[in-house]
């Protein structure tokens, strides 16, 4: 157990998450960056250079065992999180992966069972949860501000970019699926953060636009067993960026909008609360978090695990939700074969 000092820490990917996530742990405290791996060592050499003081690796089956390293964080297309994080986890590195943390429950399953018994800890990047307005939200939830939840109502989509049909998530040996796997995710990670869990699935994952192989939209309604729904639809023909997340409350609404003033706008947390007499329209309080960046979050994830290995107890945020979050989605896969 790492209860003091700084934590050594190998990034594995350097693509473009990956990049995001190196300046994340650069920017992070009781955290060493000191190796960058990836299948194109030259993208890792330049990345290695940025951060300073950090080497560039090929082979991550090397990093995994390698004596100075403590933790791994893994940025890899989704076909080869659960296989790194698995080997890592053997030796007796912990592991924080990028989200959904593989392509099925069961990889996912043998990666807990690994963390379980070596002991190391394994945690899942769903970094918007620690987005500010989520963070204020569940706080809100938890102190009963809105009353008990009725439903959720969950939107999140772009349009994509240049080239965006020939990169990886298109193909689904190496994606596992489309949308609803890739953006939705989040969406049904916040939705069992804030409701629970959903014994009755339904949902739809039609290829309208992007004719590629996988879906390019999800539409999901996720029931509770006391009859709270949360409806999602995350999208790739979205072609205005969109992030919004609402929690309907019996006695009022929380409704987060934006995500980062790079490409959804400034996140912010609209507080809206009944008039109990049903005579007036809702009364509303708007917060917002303009200096939110994708690598503040990530930062406030990375100081989560951090805090789980000092403290030797599971992240907040771990492989269980990542199990629980696939086998929704791979029900609804199977209901649209």
């Amino acid at each position: 157990m790492i209860n003091s000092g700084t934590i050594k820490v190998a990034l594995i990917g350097a693509g473009g998450m990956g990049t995001k996530w190196a300046h994340a742990l650069k920017h992070s405290s009781n955290v060493s960056l000191v190796c960058i791996s990836d299948q194109d060592k030259p993208r890792a050499e330049v990345l290695a250079k940025e951060i300073k003081d950090c080497r560039a690796e090929l082979d991550w089956r090397e990093v995994v065992k390698s004596a100075d390293v403590d933790a791994v964080v893994i940025v890899t297309p989704h076909k080869f999180l659960t296989e790194i994080a698995i080997e890592a986890l053997k030796n007796n590195k912990h592991v924080l992966s990028e989200k959904p943390g593989g392509v099925s429950s069961v990889e996912i399953a043998q990666a807990i069972k690994m963390a379980e018994k070596t002991g190391a800890k394994y945690m899942i990047g769903f970094n918007h949860r620690y987005h500010p307005a989520f963070l204020m939200a569940k706080e809100l939830v938890d102190k009963g501000e809105i009353g008990q939840i009725l439903f959720v109502r969950a939107r999140y989509g772009f349009g994509g970019r240049p080239g965006y049909a020939n990169e990886w998530r298109f193909n689904k040996e190496m994606s596992g699926g489309g949308e609803l796997l890739d953006q939705g995710s989040h969406m049904i990670d916040l939705s069992r953060q804030f409701l629970g869990e959903f014994p009755e699935v339904t949902g739809f994952t039609p290829t309208l636009f992007w004719k590629n192989g996988v879906e390019d939209n999800g539409f999901a309604l996720l029931k509770t067993q006391d009859g709270r729904v949360a409806s999602i639809h995350v999208s790739w023909t979205q072609w205005k960026w969109v992030h919004s997340f609402e929690i309907m409350g019996s006695d009022g609404y929380l409704t987060i909008e934006g995500l980062d003033n790079r490409y959804v706008g400034p996140e912010r947390l609209i507080i809206g609360k009944r008039d109990p007499e049903f005579r007036n329209p809702p009364t509303e309080q708007v917060v917002v978090f303009d200096k939110e960046t994708s690598e503040t979050s990530l930062e406030r994830l990375i100081a989560e695990f951090v805090s789980a290995i000092k403290e030797n107890r599971e992240p907040a945020v771990s492989g269980k939700d990542a199990y629980e979050m696939l086998k929704i989605v791979e029900k609804i896969y199977a209901q649209n074969k």
